[in-house]
């Protein structure tokens, strides 16, 4: 449902649709990490889940890439992260020029406190909309990304690509 609000529209009723969705999901899951003790999310603490999708611990260079950033942006975050006590950077053991990020503890409980505040919200959604009306969701909002970048860009292992709009 569209309310005409007497201000021009900047997007289709879907790309309305979809921001406020999106701008509601992330609304209540932060409300809720904030009412737990975690701070507000910031840009930094979006490459904490991006790393959390990961295989595995990786250098900076391996960020710059995976992420899409350059070498420098990927040390600032992760001296940022640092600071926060969410990563440990160490020396490689083959090149004493890279550093190995890591999650720490503290990262990985807060990774575990979004995840449960996301699945309280689907739980919520699933009671509103039924077993099927959210499988059903789910198929159309994955067509919408098939429609929007092509079933190649839809593929789900790159999906951690760049957090810049998480």
């Amino acid at each position: 449902m569209v309310v005409e609000t007497g201000f021009k529209a900047f997007q289709t009723d879907l790309g309305q649709a979809l921001r406020m969705a999106w701008w509601s999901y992330l609304h209540r899951i932060d409300a809720e990490m904030e009412s737990a003790g975690y701070p507000e999310r910031s840009y930094p603490i979006n490459y904490v889940f991006a790393l959390y999708a990961q295989p595995g611990p990786m250098t900076i260079s391996e960020m710059s890439r995976q992420f899409t950033i350059s070498r420098q942006a990927a040390s600032k975050i992760v001296a940022a992260l640092r600071e926060r006590e969410y990563v440990t950077v160490t020396a490689s053991t083959t090149d004493q020029r890279e550093k190995i990020v890591e999650l720490t503890p503290k990262a990985i409980d807060h990774v575990t406190a979004r995840l449960e505040a996301a699945s309280a919200l689907d739980r919520d959604v699933r009671a509103r909309i039924g077993d099927e009306g959210l499988a059903e969701l789910c198929r159309l909002l994955d067509q919408v990304c098939q429609a929007a970048i092509g079933e190649a860009g839809a593929d789900p292992i790159n999906r951690y690509r760049s957090p810049k709009l998480w």
